[in-house]
């Protein structure tokens, strides 16, 4: 089983299909649940993804809602978008409208609602999953780093206990014997 992919990159270099880019794109969106910090943000968005418009149907599309995602989240998160976001071969062709919006008024409804990032590149759809929640305070941190930080403290804490040890040794060494 391949690992999600984390970047908006890697969600490039997975695509074969348009099929596969909407699962990978699904796929970051549930790994975008555990970001907690900006630098984690900006290592999801930053990255420059490969153009898709001429690896398959669909591919200039692809290439249009993943720079709309990159400047929404940067935009949602006060960050800075990555400069790679504004390139005109990332706005799609024609207007594309969600499969949500088919119907006359859905359409409308999906010009109305659609998040302006999204406006910006030709891509017209009612709703945007983001689940992007920030949290002050430390960033989380994963089970293999936690690991790694409590072996360390744990090495600081015999080291200073050794240190101690010692000296303790050394004085008791140079105390003189306390026989008259």
């Amino acid at each position: 089983m391949t690992p999600r992919p984390a970047t908006l990159a890697q969600i490039a270099e997975g695509a074969e299909s348009i099929e596969d880019f909407g699962r990978l794109l699904r796929d970051w969106l549930h790994e975008l649940r555990r970001v907690s910090s900006r630098p984690q943000v900006d290592a999801a968005i930053g990255g420059r993804p490969r153009l898709l418009r001429n690896c398959f149907a669909g591919g200039a599309v692809a290439d249009a809602w993943l720079a709309a995602y990159a400047e929404l989240v940067a935009q949602r998160t006060n960050g800075i978008p990555p400069n790679w976001a504004f390139d005109r071969a990332r706005v799609a062709p024609e207007p594309w409208f969600s499969k949500e919006s088919a119907g006359i008024k859905s359409r409308g409804f999906a010009l109305q609602q659609a998040p302006m990032p999204f406006k910006r590149r030709n891509l017209y759809t009612p709703s945007v999953d983001l689940p992007l929640r920030l949290h002050a305070g430390r960033p989380s941190k994963s089970l293999e780093e936690k690991r790694r930080s409590n072996a360390e403290r744990q090495r600081r804490f015999r080291d200073r206990r050794r240190s101690e040890l010692a000296t303790l040794r050394t004085h008791l060494l140079e105390m003189p014997l306390g026989i008259p």
